[in-house]
């Protein structure tokens, strides 16, 4: 198992998912919708999901370690579900927020040539940015809906 001081690497962790998803959900939501901040989420919000994707993965590594030395439980097969499926997402929403911010930023746009050009029509900016909401809105559910299943199994028999 993988420990950090000593204690399970999977409950040092899970701290940064927990506030790391839902500050890039809601930098996606507010990327998506409010023009002025745009320039200003830019970089923070590429970051942020690209730093999510193996932050979300060690995590789920070591949760799946953590797990083999728990009793089973109806509550902690379901927070393991629901990890996997978050893992998943943290994937998906990297690559919707690189197609989004590769369609909607200019500078990116110009450099990626041919692909770039698809800023120029309207409907698919419009398209990416609200797949883009949609995703960060998801990932804010999944990882509240993730860290819950954890708690009840944590403190459901105390």
């Amino acid at each position: 198992m993988i420990e950090i001081a000593g204690l399970p690497a999977h409950t040092l962790l899970i701290h940064g998912v927990v506030v790391l998803s839902p500050l890039a959900g809601i930098a996606a939501i507010v990327y998506g919708v409010w023009r002025a901040a745009r320039d200003y989420l830019v970089w923070p919000l590429g970051v942020l999901s690209l730093g999510l994707v193996p932050l979300t993965l060690i995590t789920a590594q070591a949760g799946e370690q953590l797990e083999k030395t728990l009793p089973a439980s109806h509550l902690l097969h379901e927070h393991v579900e629901q990890g996997d499926l978050l893992k998943y997402l943290a994937v998906a929403f990297f690559v919707v927020m690189a197609v989004m911010l590769a369609v909607t930023h200019e500078p990116f746009a110009r450099r990626l040539g041919s692909i770039g050009r698809l800023q120029d029509n309207r409907a698919v900016r419009i398209a990416a940015m609200t797949v883009g909401a949609l995703a960060g809105a998801a990932l804010i559910y999944q990882s509240i809906i993730t860290g819950h299943s954890g708690a009840a199994s944590v403190w459901a028999g105390r």
